[in-house]
């Protein structure tokens, strides 16, 4: 990715940057709602990310420029969240995270080629970029697991309680590899993507969603609200995680109609990762493809986190024998789907697509071919002397 932009930005906004950070952001393969139910996920960082060109400017702020679009917000330590709002409640959750830490100033441009509300972490990207930037700048020495609780605590301050997979994941990846990560104990290994001449593809509906003014939140509650009763009448256990799916057919009577659904999509999408890691390790592509289904038909049909542009985007590939598997992926309600395709989609089907596309929703969409690249951790920060 061409950082061109935001360097011209920062030479003429600051003058020459002391350091430059690169955070990716994050695609899914599988396991969708478990991390916050303590379950299994197997996400990996990818080549599209955020850039953070900056310096130390001597005083107690924090100057920072959006490079896409000449935002530009003066920010300081401890300073009142509830007046923040937009791209800037990011940057200042992670000053209010990182409070305990002595933090100098500094000028900051930022910007990338993540889209806003696609579910590829562009929040995450924004957090974990500036954690790993004042680590750096500050000389504070965190160890990964400090930087990735920071992250993950300033995105809940924001508002969202999600899980950590997008984290860890972006400070953690590994060129062509996938991340197995266990949510429960925070440990991870890390799988092969030989794919051959396999690919993956996020399609972006381009419709835009704020998981803080979706039902993410309520769907996190239900679950929670099921563990509860599932203690009470069933057995005990700390999460979703702790049931397999030969549970599912004992729940019914002890949840509503409502919470069962809930229950049953986690409970299969956590068995689902398990199955795609098995089928990564022998190569068998045909069924990675049919568990990303089965996980799109779960998250639509049980988890009820789905749209119509998303539904339609994966109906499309049923029809089309070069996509071996689609789902949505994200918190939902918009965003991506990522697709797992034979071979290169080539200018004819792209343009099929977005032909479709747009005569049913007259929105263009975006298709991005991605792949497993380093996560933050991996990439070498610069230092300009």
């Amino acid at each position: 990715m061409d950082n061109y932009k935001i360097r011209v930005a920062f030479i003429k906004y600051f003058g020459q940057a002391e350091m430059i950070v690169f955070a990716p952001g994050r695609a899914n393969i599988i396991g969708e709602h478990t991390d916050y139910n303590e379950g299994f996920v197997l996400p990996f960082a990818i080549d599209q990310g955020v850039w953070f060109f900056a310096s130390v400017n001597g005083k107690d702020e924090f100057n920072i420029i959006a490079a896409d679009t000449g935002e530009n917000s003066t920010l300081f330590p401890h300073q009142n969240a509830s007046l923040i709002y937009g791209w800037e409640k990011y940057f200042n959750q992670v000053l209010m995270a990182m409070a305990a830490s002595p933090l100098k100033g500094s000028d900051i441009v930022f910007g990338g080629n993540l889209p806003i509300g696609a579910g590829i972490s562009s929040s995450s990207a924004i957090t974990c970029g500036f954690v790993h930037l004042l680590n750096k700048m500050n000389h504070l020495e965190m160890s990964p697991h400090k930087m990735v609780k920071i992250a993950v605590e300033a995105e809940r301050g924001s508002g969202v309680r999600g899980g950590i997979m997008d984290q860890y994941s972006i400070f953690n990846g590994l060129k062509n590899k996938a991340v197995l990560l266990d949510c429960r104990s925070n440990s991870h290994e890390f799988v092969d993507l030989d794919l051959d001449d396999c690919h993956f593809y996020l399609i972006n509906t381009c419709v835009k969603h704020n998981l803080i003014n979706t039902d993410y939140n309520n769907r996190r509650a239900q679950c929670d609200e099921a563990v509860s009763l599932l203690n009470k009448y069933y057995r005990p256990i700390r999460a979703l995680r702790d049931l397999n799916t030969d549970d599912i057919p004992k729940l019914g009577n002890l949840l509503s109609d409502t919470l069962f659904k809930r229950a049953s999509f986690v409970i299969q999408e956590n068995q689902r990762v398990k199955d795609a890691v098995h089928a990564i390790k022998l190569k068998n592509f045909a069924q990675l493809g049919e568990l990303l289904y089965a996980s799109h038909d779960g998250l639509s049909q049980l988890f009820e986190v789905s749209c119509p542009e998303l539904d339609w985007l994966v109906d499309y590939t049923l029809d089309d024998d070069i996509f071996l598997g689609s789902r949505m992926m994200g918190g939902g309600f918009g965003g991506c789907t990522i697709n797992l395709t034979s071979g290169e989609l080539n200018d004819e089907k792209i343009n099929d697509l977005s032909d479709k596309y747009y005569d049913r929703f007259g929105i263009n969409l975006e298709i991005i071919p991605t792949s497993p690249e380093d996560g933050i951790l991996q990439k070498k920060t610069s230092y300009s002397h």
